[in-house]
C-alpha cells in the first residue's frame, strides 16, 4: 500500500497545510444529523480503513493528532465528517469573489449555497436535504474540491466520485467542466446495509437528486427546472412499466412519486 507521502507526490493538487485549524464551536441552534447506525458495527480493521480513507487528504505529520478525533467522530456519529476543517462561515458569495474560470466560480457558488446553514438541513454534516443527501462525505473533500476548481482551465474536466476528486482531465471547450457520480454500487451489493457500511468507510456518498450534484435550488416543488427533471425521470419509469407490463411495480412507482414530491 502506498504511503500518504507517495500519494501526495502523485497528486499535483492537494491540501498544503502547515498547521491544522482550531476545532470549531458548534451553533446548537443549527440542526444536526442523527448518528448513522449500522446493523453490524464496523470491525477494528474496518475502522482503521475508514481512518485511512480520510487521512489520505492530509499530510502525514498531522495524522497522529487527528486519528483520535476522527475515531471519536466515527464512533459517535457513524461517519467521519472532519468538522475541524469546516469553514467558519459558508454562503453563496458573489461570483467575482471566487478564484478560477467563470464555470469553476459558478460551481463554487453552487457548493457554498448547498452548504449555507440557511439552506442545508444538517449543515455540519454536509446534508443539504432529504435527511441524507450530502454534498460531500467530509469537509476535507470540500476543501480539496475548491482547490481543484480554482486550478481548472477551460480545457479540463473535473471528475468527482462520491465527493472524492478523481482528478482534472484534459477535455475541450464543449465538454462538461465537471462529471460527478454518487453512490455507484455493483448491483449484487446494491442494498441498504452494504451501502451504509461503505458510507461509514468513506468510499460512497448518497447525493440525493441535487445535493451531491451541487445544484440544490431551495424549495424545489415550485421550481420549473425541478419539475422538468422529475417529469423526465418518471416518464422514463412509466415507459419502462408500459413496455415490460410489470403491473406489480405500480405501487412502488406511486410510492416513489409521493416521496419525490415530499422531498421538495
Amino acid at each position: 500500500m502506498k504511503s500518504n507521502d507517495e500519494i501526495n507526490k502523485v497528486m499535483s493538487i492537494h491540501l498544503n497545510l502547515t498547521e491544522i485549524p482550531d476545532y470549531p464551536d458548534f451553533d446548537f441552534s443549527k440542526r444536526r444529523a442523527p448518528k448513522r447506525v449500522l446493523f453490524t458495527p464496523l470491525s477494528k480493521k474496518e475502522k482503521q480503513q475508514a481512518l485511512r480513507n480520510v487521512l489520505r487528504y492530509l499530510p502525514e505529520q498531522f495524522h497522529e493528532e487527528l486519528i483520535p478525533e476522527f475515531l471519536e467522530e466515527l464512533e459517535t456519529m457513524g461517519r467521519i465528517y472532519a468538522y475541524r476543517f469546516r469553514p467558519v462561515e459558508i454562503y453563496g458569495h458573489p461570483i467575482d469573489e471566487y478564484v478560477g474560470i467563470t464555470e469553476a466560480k459558478a460551481m463554487q457558488v453552487m457548493i457554498d449555497n448547498n452548504l449555507d446553514p440557511k439552506v442545508a438541513l444538517y449543515p455540519y454534516e454536509l446534508v443539504t436535504y432529504g435527511e441524507s443527501g450530502q454534498v460531500f462525505q467530509n469537509w476535507l473533500q470540500y476543501c480539496l474540491i475548491k482547490k481543484y476548481l480554482q486550478a481548472m482551465s477551460l480545457y479540463q474536466t473535473l471528475v468527482v466520485s462520491s465527493g472524492h476528486p478523481v482528478g482534472l482531465f484534459r477535455s475541450s471547450l464543449s465538454a462538461p467542466r465537471a462529471i460527478i457520480t454518487n453512490g455507484l454500487m455493483v448491483g449484487q451489493w446494491d442494498e441498504p446495509d452494504t451501502f451504509d457500511r461503505l458510507a461509514a468507510l468513506g468510499v460512497t456518498n448518497y447525493g440525493q437528486m441535487t445535493a451531491g450534484g451541487w445544484m440544490y435550488i431551495g424549495s424545489q416543488g415550485n421550481c420549473p427546472w425541478h419539475l422538468h427533471y422529475c417529469f423526465k425521470c418518471w416518464s422514463e419509469v412509466f415507459e419502462f412499466i408500459r413496455r415490460s407490463r410489470f403491473k406489480r411495480h405500480l405501487f412502488c412507482v406511486f410510492w416513489s412519486w409521493w416521496h419525490v414530491w415530499g422531498s421538495g
